[in-house]
C-alpha cells in the first residue's frame, strides 16, 4: 500500500513496517497495563481476607469473591506474559528480516563487485560501451529526472503521452530503481578490472570504500573538465528577504513545506530560521531546496547539474558554497547549534555539510536526497526519507548511513502514475504526503526519531526567518 511506511536503521538491524512496530508497542503497553491492573487486584486481595469479610457480616457467598480476585490476578499475569512474548516475537521477526537483508545486501555487493571487475578484466574492449551505459544510468535517469521535475522539461518529450507514460512506468518501477542503485555502485569496479587488477582485489577495494560512486563521479567531472564543462565557480549573494517573525516548525510536514521551491516570483534557494532566547546562544534551522537547472557549465544557477555531479564526487560544489554563505550571512558559527533540512540536491548538501564536521549540526532531515554514499557522522541525529519508486536517491548509490533512521515508502504503490509528470515519486508534494504519514504514525521508534530532531519551544524565545538567492560568479 502507498501509505505504508518502512523503518530501518537508527542503530538497529531491524527492518519493519510501521504497522509491525505499532503492534509491538501496543502489545508492550498491554502487558504493562495488565501488570498494573494485576497489582491493583493483588492490593485489594491483600487487604480483604475471608476472615475480615465474615467479621464484617458480609455473606459467605460474597467472601468467595476473594477466589475470583486470585483467578483474575493469575489471568492478568498470564495475559501480560503472552503480550510481552508476542511483542518480542514481532520485534524478533523485524530484526531477523533486517539481519537477513543486511547479509543479503553484503553478499550481493561483493558478488556484483567481483562480477563487474571480472567483466572489465575479461572484456576491456567493451569497457567504453558498458562504462558509458552504467555511468549514463545515474546521470540520465537520475540527474536528468530531477532536472525535468524541477525545471527544463522538453516540450516535445512531454507532448508524446505514450512515450511519457512508458518512460514513467520504467523509471518508477521499484525494481528498476533498485537496479540503478546497484549499478551506480559498480562503475569503478569495471574500470578497475579493465585496468588489469584481479577481480578479488577489486572486490576488497570496493568493500573497503576505496573505490565507488564518489570516484566514479570524480572521473566524470574530470572528463567534463577536459571538455570545458562542470568547472566549479564561486557564488555571490544576489538578494535576500527582509527578516520576519515566524513560528518554529514542529512537525515533519511543516519542515517539508518550508523547503524553498525556486520560481520566478520566489527565486530563493536557501531559508534560514534563527531562534533567540535571553541568556542563551542562538539556534538555527536551515532549509535547502533541490536542483533548479540541469545545465553543465552554462548556467548562473548554483543548484545545477554540475553541483549534482560534484556533490556525488565529494567535492564542495557551488550549491554547497551557497548554503555555507547563507549560513555565514545568518550568523551561524562553528559553535552554533544548527538543524539542516533538504530536498533532493538540498538533502545531499545537508549531508555533506554534516559530514565535514565543521559545524555543530544537531540533525539532518532529507527528503529524496542522494545521500547514500555521504558519511553523515554517527553523532548527528538523521532522518532520511526515500521513496522506493524515486530514482533520484538511487543515483546516490546504496544507503550506507544505517545509524540514521531511514523511512521508505512506495509513493505510487497501488496508485496510477499521473500524466505529464516525469518521476512523480520525486515530487516534493509526494514527500509531503509521506511527511504527514510520519507525523501521525504510531510507532514509538519513528516518533522518538522525530522528537530528537525537533527543537524545544520556549515562551521567551523568538524566531525569525530570512531567505537567500545566489548566483554563480562566471569567470
Amino acid at each position: 500500500m502507498s501509505d505504508s511506511l518502512t523503518i530501518s536503521g537508527g542503530g538497529s538491524v531491524s527492518v519493519a513496517t510501521t504497522e509491525m512496530l505499532v503492534s509491538a508497542s501496543a502489545l508492550h503497553r498491554a502487558a504493562s497495563m495488565s501488570r498494573d491492573i494485576a497489582g491493583a487486584v493483588s492490593m485489594v486481595d491483600a487487604r480483604l481476607t475471608t476472615n475480615q469479610l465474615v467479621t464484617l457480616g458480609i455473606p459467605t457467598a460474597a467472601a468467595l469473591a476473594e477466589n475470583d480476585l486470585d483467578c483474575a490476578f493469575a489471568e492478568l499475569q498470564s495475559v501480560a506474559q503472552r503480550a510481552e512474548r508476542l511483542s518480542s516475537l514481532v520485534r524478533f521477526a523485524a530484526e531477523s528480516y533486517g539481519m537477513a537483508e543486511a547479509v543479503s545486501e553484503g553478499l550481493s555487493r561483493r558478488f556484483t563487485a567481483e562480477a563487474a571487475a571480472l567483466f572489465g578484466f575479461l572484456f576491456p574492449k567493451h569497457l567504453l560501451v558498458w562504462g558509458a551505459t552504467l555511468v549514463g544510468l545515474p546521470i540520465l535517469f537520475g540527474f536528468t529526472a530531477a532536472a525535468l521535475v524541477t525545471g527544463r522539461q522538453p516540450a516535445e518529450l512531454l507532448a508524446d503521452k505514450e512515450l511519457m507514460a512508458g518512460l514513467n512506468a520504467l523509471i518508477s518501477d521499484p525494481l528498476f530503481v533498485q537496479t540503478v542503485r546497484l549499478g551506480v555502485m559498480n562503475v569503478d569496479e569495471i574500470v578497475a578490472g579493465a585496468s588489469g587488477l584481479p577481480p578479488s582485489l577489486v572486490a576488497l577495494l570496493s568493500a573497503a570504500g576505496l573505490i565507488g560512486l564518489s570516484s566514479s563521479a570524480a572521473g566524470v567531472g574530470r572528463l567534463a573538465g577536459v571538455a570545458g564543462m562542470m568547472a566549479e565557480t564561486p557564488v555571490a549573494l544576489v538578494s535576500r528577504t527582509d527578516t520576519t517573525p515566524v513560528k518554529p516548525a514542529q512537525t515533519v510536514d511543516e519542515r517539508a513545506e518550508r523547503i524553498p521551491q525556486h520560481t520566478e516570483e520566489s527565486p530563493f534557494q536557501v531559508r534560514v530560521e534563527k531562534t533567540s532566547r535571553p541568556g542563551e546562544e542562538d539556534t538555527f534551522e536551515v532549509y535547502i531546496g533541490g536542483t533548479v537547472d540541469f545545465a553543465f557549465g552554462d548556467s548562473a544557477q548554483p543548484f545545477d547539474g554540475s553541483s549534482n555531479v560534484n556533490l556525488a564526487a565529494g567535492q564542495e560544489a557551488a550549491a554547497m558554497k551557497a548554503v555555507l554563505m547563507a549560513m555565514e550571512e545568518a550568523g551561524i558559527t562553528a559553535e552554533s547549534e544548527v538543524m539542516l533540512n533538504g530536498y533532493s540536491q538540498g538533502g545531499a548538501v545537508a549531508a555533506m555539510i554534516a559530514a565535514t564536521g565543521d559545524y555543530n549540526v544537531t540533525g539532518v532531515l532529507s527528503f529524496g536526497g542522494n545521500t547514500g554514499q555521504i558519511p553523515i557522522p554517527v553523532g548527528v541525529d538523521a532522518v532520511l526519507v526515500e521513496h522506493e519508486d524515486d530514482i533520484v536517491p538511487a543515483a546516490g548509490g546504496s544507503q550506507d548511513n544505517q545509524h540514521a533512521t531511514i523511512v521508505t515508502r512506495e509513493a505510487f504503490g497501488g496508485r496510477q502514475l499521473p500524466e505529464g509528470v516525469l518521476v512523480p515519486a520525486h515530487q516534493l508534494n509526494e514527500y509531503r504526503d509521506t511527511a504527514q504519514l510520519m507525523d501521525i504514525d504510531g510507532s514509538d521508534e519513528l516518533q522518538a526519531a522525530i522528537a530528537r530532531i525537533t527543537p524545544k519551544t520556549y515562551d521567551d524565545a523568538s524566531t525569525t526567518v530570512t531567505s537567500y538567492e545566489f548566483e554563480r560568479v562566471q569567470p
